[in-house]
């Protein structure tokens, strides 16, 4: 099992390592108060990025301009970096829903808030990755590694 928390908590792009494997971001601003680590879509007629799932979703990075932790969330129309959720070894810090014992290798599927649980939706909604560590998550939402495919 891997221990992607053994470092804390402090950053959203976790593996791989090498700088030529860097994930895909993009900018733009956000249309509501989110925290890094938080499941976006890009909603092209907004020009804005919005909580949940979509055609390409993102993950919401920390804000690096401001020297914000990721503890400390983006407000209505603050400009935003997002990666791109695809990628050969890709390993993520998402958000995902409180009250939940992960186990390594779930899938967790997204939320229409932009956090991730392990209850699998009625809707046919596809999972966005699988867990990449063992995690008991607490009262509220919190960082977890997450592998994607």
């Amino acid at each position: 099992m891997s221990n992607y928390t053994k470092f804390g908590k402090g950053v959203i792009f976790c593996a791989p390592a090498q700088m030529l494997d860097q994930p895909l971001r993009k900018e733009s601003p956000v249309d509501g108060d989110y925290l890094p680590g938080t499941v976006v879509h890009y909603d092209a007629a907004a020009k804005r990025f919005t909580a949940g799932p979509g055609d390409v979703t993102y993950v919401l990075d920390k804000d690096h301009l401001g020297q914000m932790p990721v503890d400390v969330a983006y407000t209505a129309g603050d400009l935003a970096t997002a990666f791109y959720c695809k990628g050969p070894a890709l390993i993520l810090n998402v958000l995902a829903d409180g009250e939940q014992e992960i186990v390594e290798d779930d899938p967790l599927f997204p939320t229409a808030g932009g956090t991730l649980t392990i209850t699998d939706p009625a809707d046919g909604t596809a999972a966005i990755g699988n867990a990449a560590e063992t995690i008991t998550t607490g009262t509220g939402s919190e960082l977890v590694a997450v592998k994607f495919i």
